[in-house]
């Protein structure tokens, strides 16, 4: 796809959704960031506190971020997935520590390591020795594969599978015995949303709609892109140093959807944090159970993280969170068990600094 070189000169007409009387600094920080647009929510006090609109959804354009912007939430989809997997956990359909094997229509073991099973556990704390394939994965991920769209266990089974076209035992696992490593793995996470369609015989994104978006009325939420109006996406930039211009990204799309590609506003997932920090209640209703919380989220820290990660918000605030990346793309969730606080961190840029993001959080978290 043909990049769009935007001027400088569009990316600082920031605007705030709620009038000023002095300079946001979160303005400033965007612009030395070259962020085109971001959108921001607290939870406190049991309710979303406030939600702050920045910048443009859409340079070109010059259509601005708003509460209509539909965002490319990148990683923090697996927090989603996670909480898909643990329903049905809670419902007794298996158990943490079960072989997923039990539910699959093909076998998935760790090639050096064969008779060790492979658990929904070790899935969801990215201890499961499956790898990342970068060599296969990327052109996904950097949006230059232009194929047909690939079925999740057609893409699954070709990759997990002795003898699928895209198998390969040293790249697809590590040299480790399942649950003795930690390794980062997306692949992991695209099996937990397959296997979620194999116990409740639904494809992932309809049980999430049922199951997830539609009680909670996250009515502006899908995993496809397609599903809504191209305006109302926030168009991906990345930041070109050499040429001092933003450039334009297209939209990502991946086989390995539910570890990464969910689309939503900034007030639906505000509202899934709120349901979380709510012990999975809302609307007076049980959404998720609160176990599945206290799994994922225990407020004892040493009993080790599934799917998010600690973070310190100062040496007194511990923290859970999860981030996301892409191409021109960025977006924090945080959550914090004892006071119930929380932050969404929503953007249409590249940032991938931890020291900015630090700063760029400690600046929205004092509002």
């Amino acid at each position: 796809m043909k990049c769009h070189l935007l001027s400088l000169a569009f990316l600082w007409l920031f605007h705030v959704s709620h009038a000023q009387t002095r300079v946001d600094p979160v303005e400033s920080e965007l612009r030395e960031l070259h962020i085109p647009g971001l959108a921001a929510a607290k939870i406190e006090n049991g309710k979303i506190s406030w939600m702050r609109y920045y910048g443009l959804q859409d340079i070109e354009q010059k259509i601005p971020v708003s509460g209509e912007t539909v965002f490319h939430i990148a990683s923090i989809s697996k927090t989603i997935t996670a909480a898909a997997v643990l329903q049905l956990n809670a419902r007794g359909y298996f158990n943490l520590d079960d072989d997923i094997n039990r539910f699959l229509p093909f076998r998935v073991v760790n090639p050096s390591f064969p008779n060790a099973p492979i658990t929904f556990r070790q899935l969801l704390r990215h201890r499961s020795s499956i790898a990342d394939n970068r060599d296969y994965l990327f052109p996904f991920w950097e949006n230059k594969y232009q194929g047909g769209d690939i079925p999740l266990e057609a893409f699954l089974l070709n990759y997990l599978a002795a003898g699928g076209k895209n198998y390969h035992a040293g790249k697809n696992f590590i040299h480790a015995e399942p649950n003795d490593r930690f390794e980062y793995s997306n692949m992991g996470y695209a099996l937990l949303g397959y296997l979620v369609e194999r116990i409740t015989k639904m494809p992932f994104d309809q049980y999430c709609k049922a199951r997830l978006f539609e009680p909670l009325q996250m009515n502006h939420t899908s995993w496809f892109p397609q599903d809504f109006p191209e305006a109302r996406l926030a168009t991906p930039y990345a930041y070109s140093d050499s040429l001092a211009a933003l450039i334009k990204q297209p939209q990502g799309k991946y086989p390995d959807f539910p570890a990464g590609q969910l689309r939503c506003t900034l007030k639906d997932l505000a509202t899934f944090l709120l349901c979380w920090t709510h012990d999975g209640k809302f609307d007076g209703k049980q959404i998720i159970d609160a176990k599945a919380i206290q799994t994922l989220t225990p407020k004892d820290m040493s009993l080790g993280f599934h799917t998010w990660f600690m973070y310190l918000l100062n040496t007194e605030t511990p923290m859970y969170s999860h981030n996301g990346h892409g191409p021109g793309v960025s977006t924090y969730m945080l959550y914090d068990p004892f006071s119930k606080k929380g932050l969404v961190i929503l953007m249409n840029g590249e940032l991938s600094d931890y020291f900015k993001w630090r700063k760029l959080i400690d600046l929205l978290y004092q509002f």
